[in-house]
């Protein structure tokens, strides 16, 4: 082999070595990667396991998950009679929803009843006379307003509206406020927001029952921690299933790595081999001028 070809052949091979070694690279950074799945579907998998629920006694000896609305609720059977406040003070209830509800009696003398969480189907139910521009203007009252307006515009109807909220307002003192949530009544959001001490529980207070004294529900006989065991299945269905993908990739990965480290053994052995023909044309070329 001349000299000029021993020497494009070296070049080659270094450039096919560079190749081999990035490409090593390349597969133990994906086998790392999958290292750190494998990890994350292990802890998902034991936080699973192991996860727990809060679940309330209610004074009818009754146990269920617990809920806002039965911390809330003041069925004295049902209900715990107590509230949530966050760190600030704020007594903790949902994002409030009016409903305004027409009531009448039907021709047999029978009470009927027909609710409204929208002010714009109410009026077009029981104010249809209104003009264009007015039914506009008051579809953007509240409903407290809008009952008020019907009951002192229409005051020769037999009809009679009402509003309601599914905000109790006896859960705070006049000097307090609410802080509207909308995810208080989600179960694992709740659990979540007592777990970290952002919401605390409190219940009127024994000595007075305009104030209200913070609860420890920690050891409290209405709330109790039990393990959950309704998604332990699924759980381990998900993590066998990641586990057997996770190992399958990277047995395609440890092989292909293998074929890549074979492949640099050859290049580097082929390397030293050009690397001494070279040597030698080098030798046998100019040896005249040593």
């Amino acid at each position: 082999m001349g000299l000029a070809a021993s020497q494009g052949r070296y070049l080659c091979l270094t450039a096919r070595m560079s190749d081999l070694i990035y490409e090593g690279q390349q597969i133990s950074q994906q086998r790392l990667q999958l290292a750190k799945e494998t990890q994350l579907a292990a802890d998902e998998y034991n936080d699973a396991m192991n996860n727990t629920i809060l679940q309330a006694t209610t004074p009818d000896g009754g146990v269920q998950r617990l809920t806002y609305d039965i911390i809330t609720s003041q069925d004295p059977f049902s209900g715990l009679c107590m509230r949530l406040v966050d760190l600030d003070g704020n007594v903790v209830v949902p994002e409030e929803e009016k409903t305004i509800t027409a009531s009448s009696k039907d021709e047999e003398g029978k009470d009927v009843t027909e609710s409204f969480t929208s002010t714009s189907a109410f009026m077009k139910k029981y104010m249809p006379d209104l003009s264009e521009e007015d039914t506009l203007k008051m579809s953007n009252w509240d409903m407290d307003n809008l009952a008020k307006y019907y009951s002192e515009h229409y005051s020769t109807s037999n009809i009679t509206v009402s509003v309601t909220s599914n905000v109790n307002k006896d859960l705070k003192n006049e000097n307090e406020s609410f802080l509207f949530d909308k995810n208080c009544k989600n179960p694992e959001y709740l659990q979540e927001m007592l777990e970290t001490g952002q919401w605390y529980v409190q219940q009127i207070s024994s000595t007075d029952t305009k104030e209200w004294e913070n609860v420890a529900w920690q050891g409290h006989t209405a709330f109790s921690q039990v393990s959950d065991t309704s998604d332990d299945a699924a759980a381990e269905a998900k993590y066998e299933a990641s586990m057997a993908e996770l190992q399958r990739h990277d047995k395609v990965l440890e092989l292909r790595l293998e074929q890549v480290q074979t492949e640099e053994s050859a290049v580097e052995k082929e390397l030293d081999s050009v690397k001494k023909t070279v040597s030698d044309n080098i030798d046998q070329s100019f040896k005249t001028f040593a």
